[in-house]
């Protein structure tokens, strides 16, 4: 499956379609609106056509969150070496919808619990 920014300058590709898609409500999760999609690092494809990516860390630097230079729409995010394991996620709002139409979206309270909601 391939996800790209608004632009195309950045596109994302994974190997296999995901199990589900995640919904955070966390500070920043929430502020950006993403559905993510995880895997590790080596299971997902990063290809720039125009210049790279700028990263954003917050608070305890554990997760970068990238966003295309061009366009701004928020990529993906890669675990920093402080994150416990190798970790990617993209934004799957970026697949065309018929993509990732009836995957089940799983829906996690990072802002208060840190547990998935109605599970």
């Amino acid at each position: 499956m391939e996800a790209t920014c608004h632009c195309k300058s950045v596109r994302l590709k994974i190997k296999e379609k995901p199990e589900f898609l995640l919904s955070c409500n966390c500070s920043i999760c929430h502020r950006y609106g993403a559905l993510w999609t995880y895997s590790t690092p080596d299971q997902i494809k990063v290809e720039y056509s125009n210049g790279e990516t700028k990263a954003y860390k917050h608070s305890d630097e554990t997760i970068a969150f990238h966003h295309c230079e061009n366009c701004g729409c928020v990529t993906h995010w890669i675990g920093t070496d402080k994150y416990p394991e190798p970790r990617m996620a993209v934004n799957a709002r970026l697949f065309d919808r018929s993509d990732i139409e009836g995957i089940k979206v799983r829906k996690f309270d990072g802002a208060d619990t840190w547990s998935f909601i109605g599970e």
